[in-house]
């Protein structure tokens, strides 16, 4: 019987990781939050799909409803984390064409630091190569969010801080959608946020992030891939 025990013991020891748990209570982060603040659901899909119909199915359906609260002649500071080829920045640039407004990418553009699911280390890897663009008002810097953010954020000017902020989550990453959060708010205590995949990780990262600072937000918009959240558009206020 001991041995049996023992057995058990050590079989679900191997089977209910820490990374298991994490992952199997976000399904009941995601559900809490939406509670909370029910957005509007602008899309809902599921299966897979080629990236490109993916991206206009889940992620422009909100994109495009995003003017609808902030007007596209506004001066926008816009800050984005996890860049990739650059899709999503080009796309809000596109729409936000003052020249007042400034677009920040954030990134390693090596790929990922670290093994997430079935992506491994290095996944979204551009060889250190920034997307290109014509467009001067958009720069880009390369490196962890740890070595990059609190230095801009250092030097941002005033002036800067003053627009209206949006702020993009696409790291994936639970420890980098939390640390940046934390680095945010010692600047910003009002923006609106686009997560680009509430339902994972980053669920997890926003609540941890609202309860150690008893952030209140507000969710306005969101799209579903699979029954769970996907993109979702809010915001923080006092």
């Amino acid at each position: 019987m001991v041995t049996i025990k023992t057995f058990i013991k050590h079989l679900l020891s191997k089977i209910l990781t820490l990374k298991f748990l994490q992952r199997l209570s976000q399904n009941i982060i995601w559900r809490d939050i939406l509670k909370m603040s029910k957005p509007k659901v602008v899309s809902s899909v599921t299966g897979n799909m080629k990236h490109e119909v993916w991206n206009k199915k889940v992620r422009d359906v909100v994109w495009d409803k995003v003017p609808d609260f902030i007007d596209i002649n506004k001066d926008i500071l816009f800050l984005e984390f996890g860049v990739w080829e650059g899709y999503s920045i080009k796309y809000f640039a596109n729409k936000y064409k003052s020249l007042n407004s400034e677009f920040y990418g954030f990134d390693t553009f090596t790929g990922m630091p670290e093994n997430w699911r079935y992506m491994q280390e290095g996944h979204y890897n551009q060889e250190g190569s920034v997307p290109e663009t014509n467009d001067k008002r958009m720069k880009f810097f390369k490196g962890l969010f740890q070595n990059t953010l609190p230095d801009f954020l250092e030097n941002l000017k005033e002036e800067s801080k003053s627009k209206i902020v949006i702020i993009h989550l696409d790291a994936v990453l639970h420890s980098s959608t939390l640390f940046t959060l934390f680095k945010l708010d010692e600047y910003f205590k009002e923006y609106y946020f686009i997560f680009d995949q509430l339902g994972t990780d980053e669920c997890r990262a926003f609540n941890n992030f609202n309860d150690a600072k008893q952030k209140n937000f507000e969710l306005l918009l969101m799209s579903e891939w699979n029954h769970a959240p996907e993109v979702v558009f809010g915001k923080y206020i006092k």
